[in-house]
């Protein structure tokens, strides 16, 4: 069976303009060079130029004669800018980190309840399962998600879900070289080829 573009190019050789070879092989190079001028546009409007910035949300509370510390992690999260175009972020990570010279912490939920490994907790809007939780393993407390991509086209704050934490220390250990630290840590599968940010809160600042 012919083709549309096939009986139309039969007719034009049959009335003795260019031949049906010549077309064809000219239709063969032209469908390249459109499909690489449409492609370039978007990537350059997708995620080269897109940055992405850690939001810690946190201000660490402690009392250097007790050696106790607690925080919150409320408005944390990720800032997507740069945005051009309509695109997805790809797939998300974050962690929440205590770190430095913790002697004991704890991470869990606004209520006190732990983080389940494989829950799905919604917040913002954004789907995160937790997928990994680690406590003192070589002086780290860690809970990781990882958020569904979300569609893009502007520049863009997406919320972790929150979380409190507390813990204690040696009185008179941390120091502004050595602090205890809250942080916070994002990536997009999509943006920066995945490379991430983080950002923390310390004590002593």
């Amino acid at each position: 069976m012919t083709s549309s573009s096939e009986q139309i190019v039969a007719r034009e050789s049959a009335g003795g303009g260019i031949s049906r070879r010549t077309v064809v092989n000219a239709a063969a190079w032209s469908v390249p060079v459109i499909a690489a001028a449409v492609a370039v546009p978007l990537a350059a409007a997708s995620t080269s130029q897109a940055s992405i910035a850690a939001l810690v949300g946190s201000t660490i509370t402690a009392n250097s004669s007790s050696g106790a510390a607690s925080g919150e992690f409320a408005t944390s999260g990720m800032r997507i800018s740069n945005v051009s175009g309509e695109w997805s972020t790809g797939v998300l990570t974050a962690a929440y980190r205590l770190q430095g010279p913790w002697a004991t912490a704890s991470l869990s939920k606004p209520d006190g309840s732990p983080f389940v490994q494989g829950e799905t907790i919604v917040h913002g809007g954004t789907a995160w399962t937790v997928t990994m939780i680690l406590a003192d393993s070589d002086g780290t407390w860690e809970v990781h998600f990882s958020g569904a991509p979300v569609t893009v086209t502007a520049d863009i704050t997406i919320s972790m879900p929150s979380a409190i934490y507390s813990g204690t220390f040696s009185p008179g250990i941390p120091s502004t070289r050595n602090p205890i630290l809250a942080t916070v840590s994002v990536a997009a599968a999509a943006v920066n080829s995945g490379d991430g940010a983080a950002s923390s809160a310390s004590y002593p600042v």
